[in-house]
């Protein structure tokens, strides 16, 4: 079959507001692992990544009409799921025969619900490869539907949600994501990030954690999964020989959860002789200072940080399950490994007072990452956070293309206004950014980045403060 997966259009100032010129944009890994899939199956498949590209939805029809898939493939988040359902209608336009389906974090959180009204034909919930490939199977077959776990279809006008897909247990047995299918040389990386091509990996699924925020454990289950390290280097060789990448973010939720799978990783990439630089995100809680070393002698140059508040109650609130200390101290270690941090402090949770919000910025000035990212609170349909923000405040958009964490205020706790949380986020930014201590020390690191990512950085940062 002719298989097709579209990434809607969409541009980095809708995803990043005034910070779009430092922003990322990334080939969507969860589309390629799928693709990869269908590749397997021997299906002819392409990707048109509209946003990357720069098509809008005319644009995207003339390749519909052009490719005449026999199935479309498409992902869902709460952001993007507007402009998802107006690709569907534009496809059973195009060619009402063709078999449209539908996967992401919206399919696994609410099941049937974007089913009702809008012309998806399935729904793929969980961990999508191996549900995908046997829902290709039976589509292939004409087997029974009913037999394909973690799909979600119709059968006489009602939604069927079918038993759950069993979490893969052998990760290595996946394919490596089929990268070649999109337009690499459309993608870039946050500007603070090394290298001229960046590109991203898993080598970890699950998370054990209970942060309200966030659905990765509803995807990938609680369990903490990982690819063995002769994949990962195996992984990042093929992307650096066959894509040219050049630097390695690696993608996982939490990427130091397993401490003795990390020493390992770290130990055969040092082994391997493996130049490239890379990054990742973990916890405060899941670092010390022999791993941190040994991060950086495998290369590790940077690690991002959820630290969302310098306010011991609003991190028990969210159940962030992290302290104040542990936060201190990993910031700390971290540079002292010669690691640089990156953290990101949400303002604006739920009961937060303004007297609060001026001490996580003081915490935020105190600790003293090299980056930081002042956001506001941003309660994603689904999510724990999101009942704690009806019960405690005013969500103040509707329309869910809003919701993006760097772009525009969506929620007020109760008794902050609009415009003094605005002025609390520049004010916090200016204050951090503004001070000529911090700007010496970072003007040394700097020369490390390529040129056209320095200028970037600049730029945002002018938007910032004017």
């Amino acid at each position: 079959m002719k298989v097709l997966f579209i990434n809607p259009p969409g541009d980095l100032e809708l995803e990043y507001g005034e910070l779009k010129d430092s922003g990322a944009l990334y080939p969507s890994l969860g589309l390629a692992c799928v693709a990869a899939i269908a590749l397997e199956e021997g299906h002819d498949v392409t990707v048109i990544d509209a946003e990357a590209s720069q098509l809008d939805l005319a644009a995207v029809r003339q390749q519909l009409e052009h490719l005449a898939p026999d199935v479309v493939g498409l992902q869902a988040f709460c952001t993007t799921q507007s402009r998802i359902i107006d690709i569907a209608s534009m496809v059973k336009e195009v060619s009402p025969q063709t078999i449209i389906v539908l996967g992401g974090v919206q399919v696994t959180l609410f099941k049937t619900q974007l089913f009702e009204h809008n012309p998806f034909d399935f729904g793929v919930y969980g961990e999508g490869e191996e549900v995908f490939r046997n829902l290709l199977r039976a589509i292939s077959e004409r087997s029974p539907l009913e037999k394909v776990n973690g799909i979600i279809w119709r059968k006489e006008g009602k939604c069927i949600v079918n038993e759950p897909q069993p979490l893969i247990q052998d990760l290595d047995t996946l394919p490596f994501p089929a990268l070649q299918l999109f337009p690499l040389d459309k993608y870039h990386s946050s500007s603070q990030l090394r290298g001229n091509k960046t590109l991203h990996i898993m080598t970890s699924r699950g998370c054990p954690y209970r942060c309200v925020y966030c659905t990765s454990n509803i995807i990938f289950g609680k369990t903490h999964r990982y690819f063995s390290c002769d994949r990962i280097i195996k992984e990042i060789h093929h992307m650096m020989t066959h894509y040219g990448a050049d630097s390695i973010q690696f993608y996982d939720e939490v990427f130091t959860m397993n401490r003795k799978r990390v020493m390992e990783l770290c130990q055969a990439l040092i082994d391997d002789g493996c130049p490239i630089p890379w990054t990742c995100f973990t916890r405060v809680n899941l670092v010390d200072r022999e791993l941190l070393e040994k991060m950086a002698a495998a290369g590790c140059y940077q690690i991002f940080y959820g630290l969302e508040s310098g306010v011991q109650r609003l991190l028990d609130l969210i159940q962030k399950d992290i302290t104040l200390e542990q936060i201190k101290v990993a910031i700390r270690e971290t540079r002292r490994a010669g690691i640089e941090s990156v953290a990101s402090f949400m303002l604006t949770i739920p009961t937060e007072t303004v007297a609060e919000a001026e001490q996580t910025i003081r915490f935020g000035l105190e600790v003293d990452p090299d980056y930081v990212y002042w956001l506001t609170c941003t309660p994603y349909p689904g999510t724990g956070l999101h009942a704690l923000a009806l019960n405690n405040g005013q969500i103040l958009r509707k329309d869910f293309s809003k919701f993006n964490v760097f772009n525009e205020i969506v929620y007020l706790p109760e008794g902050r206004e609009l415009e003094e949380v605005t002025k609390t986020v520049k004010k916090a930014y200016r204050r951090f950014y503004g001070r000529p201590r911090y700007i010496a020390r970072r003007l040394r690191s700097l020369r490390k980045l390529p040129p056209w990512k320095l200028w970037n950085l600049v730029k945002s940062g002018l938007r910032m403060f004017y």
